[in-house]
């Protein structure tokens, strides 16, 4: 059985003994330890998992939080795959494969939009740009005469969510615009 490194590091917090353990930080860590924290799951760790696992001390600290992390996640526990964990680091490899400009596909607006959200349910792509009028739902205005798409996302409660990228510098990476009203 595998320890839990989060019930460890606050039993040594409320014991007064992190002072010196709880030191590191993300820029101390090396190799792919950093790399699984500041790749890997990026998007997807939370601040309190964030912390912890910077003041782990041991790589084997660090390997049981990272499994007891992804354990968290498997939406089948107990079963060999773990769906969760399969579906991100696939969502990563498309992201890489399809929106790679001048940086790895994953650090893109879409990338992380995909990797969070997973594929929209439709996307209007307009590669060669054109005049856009956005309706009233996405927050009214127009697009200028560069490469943009928009993304939509269904939400079962309603009210659809829709991610609009342009690419104004015409390089092949799209950003996330922001909607009028939130610029």
């Amino acid at each position: 059985m595998h320890s839990r490194p989060g019930i460890w590091i606050a039993a040594l917090a409320a014991a007064g003994l992190a002072g010196p353990l709880a030191a590191q930080t993300a820029e101390e860590l090396q190799g792919p330890f950093k790399r699984w924290l500041d790749e890997d799951v990026a998007y997807i760790i939370t601040s309190e998992e964030r912390e912890a696992y910077v003041q782990l001390r041991t790589d084997a600290e660090r390997e049981d939080f990272i499994e007891s992390f992804w354990m968290r996640r498997d939406p089948t526990p107990g079963s060999a795959a773990n769906e969760y964990r399969e579906e991100h680091y696939r969502r990563i490899a498309w992201a890489n494969d399809r929106f790679a400009a001048r940086v790895s596909g994953w650090k893109t607006d879409r990338g992380r939009a995909y990797i969070t959200r997973g594929p929209p349910d439709e996307i209007e792509s307009h590669p060669l740009g054109g005049r856009y009028e956005r309706p009233s739902r996405e927050g009214g205005g127009f697009s200028a005469d560069h490469p943009f798409e928009v993304w939509r996302y269904r939400v079962a409660t309603g009210g659809d969510i829709f991610l609009e990228f342009a690419d104004p510098a015409m390089t092949g990476e799209y950003r996330l615009r922001m909607p009028p009203s939130a610029q």
